[in-house]
């Protein structure tokens, strides 16, 4: 190298790490002008631009040539609201066959379904997240086999598709989250499918309907869903009739989440001791529940309270809110370590049982109401005992001001690194502080704005 000669420095997007970064938060617009700038740009974008395709956003996509899915097909990864069999047919190209995820909706047409999981037996080594939305049942969700229509969907024909290209159900696909809407299955179709899926973890079931069961019923208990989206009639009412088979509860051994959009009980529904028996032997792990906002709140409160045991978290909407249901919480006060509760509540009689979740709940450690203004007053009257509190979500009346509330948590992070004294002053944002050091292992906190990290106590 010849002397003085200046090396000049390479730009940082001349690194392929670098413009694989940056090609994350672009849209595609700026993605396909990126493509133009070199070879190695176009190498480093060019996967992004094809990596999701929405039917309904881009309409252009059925009418492009072979041509480009034969060059491009293999880099598409996820393929949202497919709908029309134009959509299923452009789908149809060899090249496609990486996806890792698939929305399909209204699956009616059985040459439709045929095709549509052709592709899902092509990409069944790469899929993982799978959305099928069919014609919703009607309200009568009970069928016999030989009354079912051109509407029902087997689901045993998609465990079949998912299964190895050998075709054996030892050997399962990659699936790791599947959502079911509006369909029909069998029992044994279901055990099937999830037989066939090893690696699912989590499960949404939406206006489902659930087909009498005829043959000698083989339980499976081992499958691996960890979380569920389900009500509870989905779930757990068996059929009537001299058909049904056993709810299917039973399939759900490593159960540790379940989401409940609705807790409305069948005319079939037993005693609750009966299902509180049936639910710790069925489902051992379960310990966080999830409310979905209900017309009737004692049916809620009723199930929290006979019917689950020891939960450590549970989130329910404040709207909600009664006496009925915050009791049925602290029935709970033993085990629950996380309670969020979302929405907004107006009623006031309601915000007034909520005091007592703090004053009860001693071994709460999360405690969320991101969207609940408190009283100051109020919450003097009811004392708060759980000491372990780690984070806290919440409002209070009079600390709506963000400069306020940034005063308010610097007072406790400055008091924070002192020997613990209560400062004197009547200010809300003195009253709240003078509270929430009180708790020494609170390290999370918003109080409306954004969330803030506490430093340790008497921490140098």
């Amino acid at each position: 190298m010849r002397i003085g000669t200046a090396i000049k420095p390479k730009n940082p997007l001349d690194l392929s790490e670098i413009r694989a970064i940056v090609s994350t938060y672009l849209d595609r617009k700026d993605l396909v002008i990126c493509l133009r700038v070199s070879r190695d740009w176009f190498n480093n974008f060019v996967g992004h631009v094809w990596h999701t395709i929405d039917m309904t956003k881009d309409k252009k996509f059925v009418s492009i040539g072979p041509e480009l899915l034969h060059k491009y097909g293999h880099c598409i990864r996820q393929v949202f609201n497919v709908h029309t069999f134009d959509h299923v047919k452009t789908l149809q190209h060899p090249k496609m066959d990486s996806l890792t995820t698939m929305s399909v909706v209204n699956i009616i047409n059985p040459f439709h379904r045929t095709l549509e999981f052709d592709l899902i037996r092509r990409c069944n080594a790469t899929l993982t997240e799978l959305d099928i939305r069919g014609q919703a049942p009607p309200s009568n969700s009970s069928r016999t086999i030989p009354e079912r229509d051109e509407n029902y969907f087997d689901i045993g024909i998609l465990s079949s598709s998912l299964m190895s290209p050998m075709g054996s159900s030892t050997v399962g696909n990659r699936l790791t989250s599947l959502t079911l809407t509006g369909i029909w299955f069998s029992h044994e179709g279901f055990t099937n499918l999830l037989r066939s899926s090893p690696t699912l973890r989590k499960l949404a079931l939406s206006k489902v309907g659930i087909v009498h069961y005829t043959g000698k019923f083989d339980e499976f208990k081992d499958s691996s869903v960890t979380s569920l989206h389900a009500s509870l009639a989905e779930i757990c009412m068996p059929d009537p009739g001299p058909g049904w088979a056993p709810s299917l509860l039973n399939q759900f051994s490593r159960l540790e989440q379940w989401h409940l959009p609705a807790v409305d009980r069948s005319k079939n529904w037993g005693n609750d001791p009966d299902f509180r028996r049936e639910l710790r032997r069925c489902c051992p792990r379960l310990k966080t529940l999830r409310f979905d906002q209900v017309a009737n709140t004692d049916k809620l409160s009723d199930l929290l309270l006979d019917s689950f045991i020891e939960p450590e978290s549970c989130t329910f909407s404040a709207k909600n809110l009664s006496n009925s249901m915050v009791l049925s919480l602290v029935s709970h006060s033993n085990t629950l370590t996380t309670i969020i509760i979302t929405d907004k509540c107006i009623n006031a009689v309601a915000m007034r049982w909520l005091y007592l979740i703090p004053k009860s709940c001693s071994r709460l450690r999360v405690l969320s109401m991101r969207q609940l203004v408190l009283d100051m007053e109020t919450v003097k009257e009811n004392e708060w005992r759980c000491e372990d509190l780690t984070e806290l979500h919440v409002r209070f009346q009079g600390l709506e001001d963000t400069q306020l509330i940034d005063g308010c948590i610097k007072d406790m992070c400055s008091r924070r690194k002192k020997p613990y004294c209560i400062t004197p002053g009547n200010s809300i944002s003195k009253q709240v502080s003078n509270h929430l050091l009180e708790f020494y292992r609170l390290t999370t906190i918003c109080l409306g704005t954004k969330v803030y990290s506490l430093p340790s106590p008497f921490e140098e």
